[in-house]
């Protein structure tokens, strides 16, 4: 037993094949991309209806610009017809059937670039050759053929003719009915594959790319569903309610849409410290000298250091959550500590105020709480109770 562990340690090196097959690096990979898979799904469920009134107006199947793809792919079906069959794209699919075409796109794409990065300049080259070849025989060929044809058919004429039947220019850009549609699809689905690459490319400035398009995403939803810009410019999206709700979950610590809200950033947060931790500790790994590599010293320092990192990111998110929940219900939390230590009418009617509820009465409460955390920094020693958390987190591993 003696010498069958001391064998399976001389063969543990910190070499990169070995290394991405290591269960601690393959974690950190799935649980980020176990997130973004469910980040997809929450931004779809919250920024993917458009508007009740849009509808209405409209039907269930008109476009508008919202996290949607079917969409957009359904609007260009009805002009022009599409490309990509339909069962890939998930048109004419609802719910979570309509992303698994594209997921299975987003996944062979995620193969085909990891293959392409590790191929040699010159096989590059020829795949960009090939690709613009492809193109450009796509777009001159049937243009060319479809002309002459009809040339001999009604003598010569410009391919731009008036007439339907002798205007080719249509063959000559068809290669951009294949561009709309992977644009109208990569509205949804561009950081789903920007993240895998990342995580499975080992790529951290694709990871950070995704993150910040959903950042974006949100960004550009609530300006676009912003009251004042709603009543010059309506576009159709579903705005979220501007009042926070009172706190029902959790302990009446966060409402519903806090809750949704706050799980979405945290997906987000746990996707790029998972993604990005298997990158920074595989790349520790390849720059150390060769005979480092294979130093039983270094293998056990590399899998206490993963450990470490493992039962870090459960405590930091814990820990994320907890404080955000806290810092949307700081204004609560005052007014009760002022009630109880007063007890008068008028720490009720501030706390069922309107202003209070509002988005921007939590913005100022979080504001408070984090100018509250930052003056306790004089009263608490922050770095040693950290301290004692990862001496506590150390211990419990075995």
């Amino acid at each position: 037993m003696e010498l069958d562990k001391k064998e399976a340690e001389t063969t543990e090196t910190l070499h990169l094949p070995l290394l991405r097959r290591k269960w601690q690096i393959l974690v950190l990979q799935l649980v980020s991309t176990g997130s973004l898979l469910l980040l997809l799904r929450r931004m779809s469920e919250i920024f993917g209806p458009c508007s009740e009134q849009f509808v209405l107006d409209h039907s269930e199947t008109s476009w508008c610009p919202s996290y949607e793809h079917t969409r957009g792919l359904i609007w260009l079906d009805n002009r022009d017809g599409l490309l990509i069959p339909d069962f890939l794209l998930g048109v004419n699919q609802t719910g979570l059937a309509s992303m698994i075409g594209p997921l299975v796109l987003c996944v062979a794409a995620t193969v085909a670039i990891d293959r392409y990065w590790i191929a040699t300049h010159r096989t590059q080259t020829r795949v960009k050759q090939g690709f613009g070849a492809f193109i450009a025989v796509w777009a001159i060929v049937p243009f060319t053929f479809n002309w002459v044809i009809a040339t001999f058919r009604n003598g010569f004429h410009f391919p731009w003719n008036g007439s339907d039947s002798l205007n080719h220019m249509g063959d000559l850009f068809a290669p951009l009915g294949l561009a709309f549609e992977l644009i109208f699809l990569g509205i949804v689905f561009a950081p789903v594959l920007a993240g895998l690459v990342g995580i499975w490319g080992l790529s951290k400035r694709a990871i950070t790319w995704a993150v910040g398009y959903y950042i974006i995403v949100i960004a550009f939803h609530a300006i676009l569903t912003f009251e004042p810009i709603v009543s010059e410019v309506d576009v159709g999206l579903s705005p979220l309610p501007t009042q926070i709700g009172e706190g029902t979950m959790y302990g009446g610590l966060v409402s519903p849409l806090a809750s949704s809200l706050l799980g979405i950033a945290i997906l987000l947060l746990l996707f790029m410290e998972s993604g990005s931790a298997a990158i920074v500790h595989l790349e520790y790994a390849v720059s150390l000298p060769e005979e480092s590599k294979r130093d039983q010293h270094y293998v056990r320092q590399f899998n206490n250091v993963v450990n470490s990192h493992l039962a870090q990111i459960g405590v930091v998110l814990v820990l994320v959550a907890i404080t955000t929940a806290l810092a949307l219900a700081f204004d609560d939390l005052m007014i009760s500590v002022v009630g109880i230590l007063e007890g008068t009418q008028w720490t009720g009617q501030v706390k069922e105020s309107l202003e209070l509820q509002m988005t921007y009465g939590k913005v100022i409460s979080a504001g408070l709480f984090i100018a509250a955390v930052a003056g306790l920094r004089f009263v608490i020693p922050w770095q040693t109770v950290s301290g004692y958390v990862e001496t506590g987190i150390a211990r419990l591993r075995p």
